[in-house]
């Protein structure tokens, strides 16, 4: 058992009697032969994206734009953690970092390492002095594509977003509106390396886009599914296994617009209709002999309605005169004349204004 004395010894090794002693030994000497049992890292290797600037050491990693610290003050943050990580030890000890570490000279392409010096203190026993000792550890800057960058750059994607009218095109209309929403929800993720679409297209079938990762595509998915009341499935095409042998699948997001569209003109229970609104369960109409709103189940318009918008001719009338019951209209293709019921003009429409409308089997409808 070691035991410590303040006199009637001498040191073993340099043989001075100045006490105190432990195994034989003086402060200075045993020391010497008993240095701290503490081991820190010899090299580090920091590797850098030059696309996103991220920052990976020992499988950590910094997206650097996500805080507000320099580059220079994130790196040293984690260098110095990892350090501390790997110090195994029951012994108290303190610590101090100190290194030449800059942020002019992080990206600099002519400087590829750094020097950082641990120095660390203990007292294991009362009677000595602290043992302290220093480490040095070299930092190796590797500039090196992140693993996410280069799935960006390579065209990586993990799904298909599509969107598509049921039995029918898409109008302009709603073209813009799905590029509008998908612009809007991006910006969402202007900061997020692995959101991103690509090759977005439009075309006689609909709109396709090959998008980032399943979650992204979900998401813009179900906004646009909200947006327009449409119906959105999924399907899966296994594509490979990984490394794990786990199956890897391919989703397609198919987002279904209704077979109708607000402005489109149907025909239902013997009534020409003019659509108003579309959601989930209902439509709102809105009837053309008299303009007034109905909301009906979505399904049974679906399943009785007809759809008439491609068989109507467009028509653009002049609101000639009215005694308050009947009103005269003319046709501004052929300017002729045509008495009607006042009920069947869109609501505060006035002597002198022109009213938008159509033809169909030869009786006039006004729109607005």
């Amino acid at each position: 058992m070691r035991k410590i004395s303040q006199s009637g010894r001498f040191c073993a090794v340099c043989g001075t009697k100045e006490g105190p002693f432990l195994d034989n030994l003086c402060e200075k000497c045993f020391i010497k032969e008993n240095p701290l049992d503490i081991q820190v890292q010899k090299k580090i290797n920091v590797e850098i994206c030059p696309l996103c600037l991220s920052i990976r050491i020992q499988a950590a990693v910094v997206d650097t734009w996500n805080k507000e610290e320099s580059m220079e003050t994130v790196m040293r943050e984690i260098i110095e953690r990892k350090i501390l990580e790997k110090i195994y030890t029951d012994i108290d000890y303190d610590y101090e970092f100190e290194d030449d570490i800059e942020e002019s000279k992080i990206m600099n392409y002519g400087v590829k390492e750094f020097e950082l010096k641990t120095a660390i203190s203990a007292k294991p026993y009362e009677e000595f002095s602290e043992f302290e000792q220093s480490h040095l550890t070299r930092i190796k800057i590797i500039r090196t594509s992140c693993d996410l960058c280069n799935k960006h750059k390579s065209g990586y994607f993990e799904a298909i977003l599509q969107v598509r009218g049921e039995n029918r095109k898409l109008s302009e209309t709603e073209e813009e509106n799905i590029e509008d929403i998908i612009d809007r929800m991006m910006l969402r993720y202007v900061d997020a390396k692995m959101s991103y679409i690509i090759d977005p297209e439009t075309d006689a079938d609909g709109f396709t886009c090959k998008v980032s990762t399943k979650y992204l595509a979900e998401t813009l998915g179900r906004e646009i599914k909200n947006a327009t009341a449409g119906k959105m499935t999924v399907a899966y095409e296994l594509k490979t296994k990984s490394r794990d042998g786990v199956d890897v699948y391919k989703n397609t997001y198919l987002v279904r617009l209704p077979e109708y569209s607000s402005g489109d003109i149907l025909e239902f229970e013997n009534k020409m209709w003019l659509v108003k609104q579309i959601t989930e369960k209902q439509m709102k109409l809105e009837a053309f002999d008299n303009h007034e709103q109905k909301r009906f189940d979505r399904k049974r318009i679906e399943n009785r309605g007809k759809k008439l918008t491609k068989s109507v001719v467009e028509r653009e009338f002049l609101f000639v005169s009215s005694d308050g019951k009947s009103v005269v209209i003319m046709a501004l293709d052929n300017y002729e004349n045509f008495d009607d019921n006042l009920e069947r003009l869109p609501l505060n429409k006035q002597v002198g204004e022109n009213i938008i409308g159509f033809i169909y089997e030869d009786k006039n409808y006004y729109i607005a």
